[in-house]
Formats: C-alpha cells, structure tokens, sequence
C-alpha cells in the first residue's frame, strides 16, 4: 500500500513541476511585456527632452508595446493589465489626453513603474515623482 502511495505521489511530481514552470514562463513574459513598454517609453522621452520633437511612428510602436503587454499581464495582475491597455489608448491619440484624464487612470509612467518594480521586487517602496506619461 506504501509502495502504492509513493509511486502515485512520484508521477504527481512531474505534472506539478510542469505546472509551475509554466506559471514561471508566463508572470517572465508578462514581465518582459511590461517591461519593454517601459524602457521603450523612457527612452522616447528622453529622445524629446533632447531635440523636443514628437514621432508619431515611435509613439505609434508604444501603443503596440502598451498594448501587448496587457495581453500576459491579465493573467497575473488584472488591474495593471487594464492601466497598460489605457496607455496603449494614451499613445494612439495624447494630445485628447488631460492631465485629469492621466491621473483618474493613473497611468503617469512614474505608477506603472511602480507598479512593474513592485511585481519583481515585492519589498520595493515607490517613489512618487513628476514623471510623464
């Protein structure tokens, strides 16, 4: 009966190892996701404070980055899913944007930032800043 219980447990073993590979694999792409918005994001802006001119291509590929990002993040942070898709909507069309807007969605950069570091790092304190969008 022991011999039988072992050996049940024994190919359980495989299936959960899997399992939990999997759930690994998909929190590491939603993270990436989010990720590259962010760092793609950050370096449009620093793009503009140095020659101030906006790219409607470049903001065009963060709507697409924004937007793929929501799409792993649903499975594992449903809420910052939805900020990542109302930034997909911001990079379509910011200039019908208000500040209020911004803020009543909070998807200011400096949140979602946030938001990611706290998602990689669970201890991290945020920083409130002026950042943009």
């Amino acid at each position: 009966m022991i011999e039988y219980v072992v050996e049940s447990l024994t190919k359980l073993l495989g299936p959960i190892a899997t399992l939990e590979k999997d759930k690994r694999e998909l929190r590491d792409n939603a993270l990436r996701a989010i990720s590259t918005a962010l760092k793609e994001t950050q370096i449009y802006y620093a793009g503009m404070a140095r020659d101030y001119k906006r790219n409607y291509e470049t903001e065009a590929q963060l709507a697409k980055y924004w937007a793929a990002a929501a799409i792993p993040l649903r499975h594992i942070d449903r809420e910052l899913a939805i900020v990542c898709e109302h930034k997909a909507e911001y990079w379509v069309s910011p200039e019908t944007w208000s500040t209020d807007k911004i803020s009543e969605m909070s998807i200011q950069l400096s949140s979602v930032a946030n938001a990611y570091k706290k998602m990689i790092h669970p201890g991290f304190k945020s920083r409130s800043s002026g950042d943009p969008v």
